[in-house]
């Protein structure tokens, strides 16, 4: 097992060369690579603490803004929730090691250290009278390593720190540090930078980028991106009713059917943003780019910048209509030319791009097939979890339910941005064409309703 200190994981960037070798370490399963919960929660404080510190700024300088302004203003800022901010920085960390638990028994010894002022503790001279103890989270993080290492009599721990001040560099510790370790012998090993770390499980290798195509082409590749790209641009109850969540850039294929072969073909695309994938899309390899690669243990491991192809039926940002979309999509992978028994792993991945029409029909399906997936999708699409607000009445949100579950032509509806509120318009028919319906009287005044400009039969 590797160990990280928070100085060491606090040094590298998430997206680094790094980072990226941690992981390999990792997932190569040559060692394990873990941080004790105490490291798990300063990595997520130091991102905290400054996060807290410009919302305060920002919802200061908007009270400023206010009260400078002479007409009411709805700028709003949104609330502080500063755990849900810790915890997408523990799981952004959970990705590349795992969390190993300090006991109840490491942290009250920590405390008891710090207030004794015993090692790895010390107390710092503030003033000529003024002293102050410190270091419990640096002694639970080491009482944490060292018991992980009485628990795994089997498994040698390699202890990694650049604060050598307080551990030590691995030759010679205070007297309660050397008892700390006593009877672990060589199983604990004191390593003092992440380089070293990589030189002793890395090594540069060499591959052939037609190599990694293959690898990179094959069906379950194709298929661990597909599912990927699936979860990460899913559809969500937060997309659909508040339209929350990142942009999506993608490119909507238009497709003219041949009514003498039913064929279809794609005429042209235009720009576009997307909630989110109706299906899982299809996957086609693009570039491959940026090579590098390391023998750990007994295997060869790349990792490559990918560009890949998406294309499916998907749900539309404005009108929540599904259609069919393309766009490219580019991640670090990391694959082994050697175990066969590896899958493709994503390091990370950028925010997706729209496609040129050149693109989309030289690596998208078969428009036919295409319009075969995207009109099943219609069928089934529906806004997800529905429930009513609320201060919704039953029989309007019925009339709404009824008309997403139609086997009709798809309903047009619009989420609200922001409260409570839903809205919808309903479709009706009138001489073939599509209109929408006013409110009714028994409506309550919750529920919001959209009228078709003139000239248009939809909005």
């Amino acid at each position: 097992m590797i160990i990280l200190d928070t100085n060491i994981l606090r040094s590298i960037k998430l997206d680094s060369v790094s980072a990226e070798l941690i992981r390999t370490i990792r997932t190569a399963e040559v060692e394990s690579v873990g941080v004790p919960w105490v490291v798990l929660e300063e990595l997520a404080s130091h991102r905290a603490v400054p996060y807290r510190e410009k919302h305060e700024a920002a919802a200061e300088a908007l009270k400023n803004f206010r009260k400078a302004t002479p007409w009411q203003t709805a700028a709003l800022l949104p609330p502080l929730d500063l755990e849900r901010y810790r915890q997408h920085w523990r799981l952004q960390y959970l990705e590349i090691v795992d969390e190993i638990p300090t006991s109840e028994y490491a942290l009250r010894e920590a405390a008891f250290r710090e207030s004794n002022v015993l090692p790895p503790c010390k107390a710092i001279v503030i003033n000529e009278r003024d002293k102050v103890k410190t270091g419990g989270r640096d002694a639970a993080i080491w009482l944490a390593a060292v018991e992980y290492a009485r628990e795994h009599p089997d498994e040698t721990v390699y202890f990694v720190s650049k604060n050598t001040k307080d551990f030590g560099d691995g030759t010679a510790y205070p007297s309660l540090m050397a008892m700390d370790l006593d009877g672990l012998g060589e199983r604990f090993v004191h390593l003092t930078s992440l380089g070293q770390v990589l030189q002793r499980f890395t090594v540069s290798a060499e591959v052939k980028e037609e190599e990694v195509r293959a690898i990179l082409s094959d069906t379950e590749s194709l298929k661990t991106i597909s599912v990927e790209a699936a979860r990460l641009m899913a559809v969500t109850k937060e997309k659909v009713w508040f339209g929350g969540g990142p942009r999506i850039s993608a490119t909507m294929a238009f497709l003219a059917e041949d009514l003498g072969s039913g064929e279809f073909e794609t005429v042209t695309t235009e720009p576009v943003e997307m909630l989110g994938w109706a299906e899982v899309p299809t996957v086609a390899l693009g570039s491959v780019g940026e090579l590098s690669a390391h023998r750990i243990g007994d295997h060869v491991w790349c990792a490559a910048t990918v560009r890949w192809i998406l294309s499916g039926p998907a749900v539309l940002q404005n009108t929540h209509r599904v259609e069919v979309v393309g766009c490219a999509w580019e991640t670090r992978v990391l694959a082994s030319t050697t175990n066969t028994d590896s899958r493709l792993t994503i390091l990370r991945s950028q925010a997706a791009r729209a496609l040129t029409t050149s693109e989309f029909v030289s690596f998208a399906p078969s428009a036919t097939l295409l319009a075969k997936r995207t009109e099943r999708a219609r069928q089934k699409w529906l806004p997800l979890d529905l429930k009513v607000p609320e201060d919704s009445g039953q029989e309007t949100f019925r009339r709404l339910s009824r008309v997403l579950h139609s086997d009709a032509q798809s309903p047009w509806f619009a989420a609200p941005r922001y409260g409570n509120s839903i809205q919808y318009a309903e479709l009706q028919v009138n001489d073939g064409s599509l209109w929408f319906a006013p409110p009714r009287e028994d409506d309550d005044p919750a529920i919001q309703f959209a009228e078709p400009e003139d000239g248009d039969g939809r909005e």
